[in-house]
């Protein structure tokens, strides 16, 4: 179990670190954020000015940053994503720009994708921006394409006319979770890592049914009726987490010289005859002589028997 959560906490972090953490920190009149110093006070101050139209009026803005490097990553990837961690409104723009890579991307806001293409923004950069950012006249790029930018959102959505233009035409949703307070930044934290999200809960989900698995085979292998399960049963030291389902047994492996050949059968020995008793061997007694009259008779075979050989007897003349 041990095992299973350190994979999933290891697989949390490796997509966590596939969302990349710019670390830039907006700039203190959150519309310019400036971090190669490139601007001055009064274009930052104008830039600002603008903004607070933009938010009275139809809950937008347009801000600016300039960074020092991109890095590996492309502008127009680092926009979106430098977008979607200061949560900026859906009917809002960003351009970001480095002055010593002469290179940077614009993005907009959900709401007005369809709106202001990525024609659009190409065309309004190439109009009001590239120039005068090549010749190192940033602080005009950058007032120019701001005002520019504002005029197309009062062609978009009409001039103001007593009232706000964000009161009838609708909230935005950066003006909802602003509203909301800790809410808002926990449900801009959910919208933006949906998919790590998701796949954690899959992977926690799977550790649950596993261990519920060896649950019910726990109380089968002993005979007993299934209780209830608990995914905070994994938690606790209950006999079942100490069980193993049995593995079935692995064939032999073959040898590597050809294909499995079984081990022989011990050959079978037949049984043994029974033995012939043998005949007591030992001394016999020898046969005396007898002689007869005028003659001698033959000898006679002495008995088997036990003991010390006879001595010889002599028979009567």
């Amino acid at each position: 179990m041990k095992k299973a959560f350190s994979l999933a906490l290891l697989l949390f972090m490796c997509l966590c670190l596939t969302v990349p953490a710019l670390g830039l920190t907006q700039g203190e009149s959150f519309y310019v954020t400036d971090e190669t110093g490139s601007l001055s006070r009064d274009t930052v101050d104008e830039v600002a000015r603008l903004n607070e139209a933009l938010e009275e009026n139809y809950q937008a803005h347009v801000v600016v940053a300039f960074v020092d490097y991109f890095g590996d990553v492309y502008a127009d990837e680092y926009a979106v994503s430098l977008y979607n961690e200061w949560s900026l409104s859906p009917r809002g723009m960003l351009l970001v720009v480095s002055p010593k890579e002469g290179r940077g991307g614009m993005t907009v806001g959900s709401e007005i994708t369809d709106a202001f293409t990525a024609d659009d923004i190409n065309s309004y950069l190439d109009r009001y921006f590239w120039d005068d950012f090549d010749k190192g006249k940033y602080d005009k790029a950058v007032t120019k394409l701001v005002e520019k930018l504002s005029g197309w959102y009062e062609d978009y959505y009409g001039p103001v006319s007593g009232g706000s233009q964000a009161q009838t035409g609708g909230s935005s949703a950066s003006g909802a979770l602003a509203g909301l307070g800790l809410l808002g930044v926990i449900l801009g934290f959910i919208t933006r890592n949906l998919f790590i999200i998701l796949i954690f809960v899959a992977i926690i989900v799977l550790i649950v049914l596993a261990d519920r698995r060896r649950y019910r085979g726990y109380y089968r292998s002993i005979g007993m009726p299934i209780p209830r399960y608990y995914p905070w049963y994994m938690f606790t030291a209950r006999p079942y987490r100490a069980y193993r389902r049995p593995r079935p047994a692995r064939p032999p492996t073959p040898p590597p010289g050809g294909g499995y050949r079984p081990p022989a059968r011990p050959a079978s020995r037949p049984a043994p005859r029974p033995s012939r008793p043998s005949r007591p061997s030992g001394g016999g007694h020898s046969g005396g002589s007898f002689g007869g009259r005028g003659g001698s008779s033959g000898g006679f075979g002495g008995h088997s028997g036990g003991g010390r050989s006879g001595g010889s007897f002599g028979g009567r003349r």
